[in-house]
């Protein structure tokens, strides 16, 4: 057993499968950037999801599955809708910014985790887990640099976002470890068909104002016509997409039913790394000095904040 009390293969389990899906869902958002000149987000979803439904439906069934609904419909529903919330704020601001800025905007999650759990009754934080907070967020304000020339409110979404993977993941952890991590992704799929089909309805029946498309062409555009040109490799594109949603949804869940948060979250910084990988050799991008400490600084706070968390479980 370890300090915190999980057995030692648990961890690494729960940490390779971290990982994995750390590696999966950092090429996915270069492939939805790629993406989004040629289609919407809404349309993204749903045929990304058009794909992955009857993928893992048959992944389920191969396997002996014989039952589709899970064991508490009630909480797979609220994480499965607040990884929707995460994800669409995550492609939003993917679409117009560099993948390393958007990716340690979100990965302040591990932080949010921390405080969060120290709202639990009958527990204080550390004075660890208070520091890694404070550091935390002068790393989030170098990134953001509010007032200055480079501010985008955008910036705000994959904070946003942070918020919603904290909340699934302690959803997760706490509420849905006897589910199958297949029917996880399933049920989450669903819902981003569900919300990528009534979207690209809505905005092609009823399309906003032109120049409001022009303006955000990638969020308020509903179904758009792919090119000749390009319909073979925005089919690939949407393949491969599902298909890593579908490796990275049930990695990520199987790792926090496994491990526990606080080190499944600091495996989860990986993500960092492998998306300043895709984003040199897709878009030959690199966050700027004063940027680059704040992700740094994101980073070293998300793992004092673990590292606090597991020596007070020890």
């Amino acid at each position: 057993m370890t300090a915190i009390g999980a057995p030692r293969p648990a961890l690494i389990d729960g940490l390779f499968f971290i990982v994995i899906a750390a590696f999966a869902l950092s090429l996915g958002d270069g492939l939805v950037k790629i993406t989004s000149t040629h289609a919407s987000l809404w349309q993204l979803l749903m045929l990304r999801s058009l794909i992955a439904v009857p993928l893992l439906i048959g992944v389920i069934r191969t396997r002996g599955g014989r039952s589709l609904k899970p064991n508490n419909s009630l909480w797979v529903g609220v994480r499965s809708l607040l990884l929707v919330a995460m994800w669409i704020a995550v492609y939003v601001a993917v679409a117009g910014l560099p993948l390393p800025t958007v990716s340690a905007a979100l990965y302040t999650a591990p932080l949010i985790i921390t405080l969060l759990s120290g709202l639990a009754p009958g527990r204080r934080m550390a004075i660890g887990e208070i520091g890694a907070v404070v550091v935390g967020f002068v790393g989030v304000l170098m990134l953001l640099q509010p007032g200055g020339s480079a501010f985008s409110v955008v910036l705000w979404l994959p904070l946003a976002g942070a918020l919603c993977y904290a909340l699934a993941a302690l959803v997760t952890g706490s509420r849905c470890r006897e589910e199958s991590p297949l029917l996880l992704s399933l049920i989450l799929n669903v819902a981003f068909l569900l919300v990528g089909t009534i979207m690209t309805t809505g905005l092609t029946v009823w399309p906003v104002a032109a120049e409001l498309r022009g303006a955000a062409p990638f969020v308020l555009n509903g179904w758009q016509t792919i090119t000749s040109t390009a319909l073979l490799p925005v089919a690939g594109l949407v393949t491969m997409l599902a298909l890593i949603m579908v490796v990275a949804n049930t990695s990520m869940a199987r790792a926090y039913q496994i491990g526990p948060a606080p080190i499944i979250a600091a495996g989860d910084y990986s993500y960092l790394v492998f998306s300043c990988l895709w984003s040199l050799l897709l878009f030959d991008e690199a966050p700027t000095l004063l940027g680059g400490l704040g992700i740094a600084l994101i980073v070293a706070a998300g793992l004092w904040a673990s590292a606090a968390g597991r020596g007070r479980s020890g």
